[in-house]
């Protein structure tokens, strides 16, 4: 499979979407391994390149059904494509990329807030001052968070721009 391919992927949901059947027929069509699979993270995708192929031939009994479903399959394909073109979707590695890289920052400063604060409660007695110090470093945490996860929108905005300022 090529790079572009890896890209080119569907959830079971959107499968099940794209051919007008049942949730529980697709997964029947994985489960007994008619439709090659590929499990990334915790989410089952299906290669495009696989399932137009599987499409064809499991329906060529029915020509002029089976027209429609592979024009319809087709179409849906070439909006996904432009979708993926113009940065509409994220690639699910960009995706895992950036999720871990939120969950990373938020470790980081949760991580960190024993030895912000230690010192500066050691002292207090009082329990509301103790409860505002640490509301104020919880914003803080909060705000560290949002200033990355802004970065990142900004990163993927200036890319989606980018990508519809390209010729087709």
């Amino acid at each position: 499979m090529n790079e572009k391919d890896k890209r080119l992927r569907l959830s079971l949901t959107q499968t099940r979407d794209m051919c007008g059947v049942a949730i529980g027929t697709v997964h029947r069509w994985v489960d007994e391994l008619q439709l090659p699979s590929e499990k990334v993270g915790r989410e089952r995708t299906i290669a495009l390149c696989d399932l137009l192929p599987f499409l064809a031939e499991r329906f060529a009994n029915n020509p002029a059904e089976n027209r429609d479903r592979l024009a319809a399959a087709q179409a849906t394909r070439v909006e996904f494509e432009n979708n993926v073109r113009l940065g509409r979707y994220i690639p699910i590695d960009l995706h895992t990329t950036l999720l871990n890289a939120v969950v990373s920052e938020m470790v980081q400063q949760v991580s960190g807030l024993p030895g912000r604060c230690a010192n500066e409660l050691a002292g207090i007695t009082d329990a509301a001052v103790i409860r505002e110090k640490l509301i104020d470093e919880g914003s803080r945490i909060r705000n560290a968070i949002a200033r990355h996860l802004g970065s990142i929108a900004d990163a993927c905005k200036e890319q989606r721009e980018r990508a519809e300022k390209e010729p087709t």
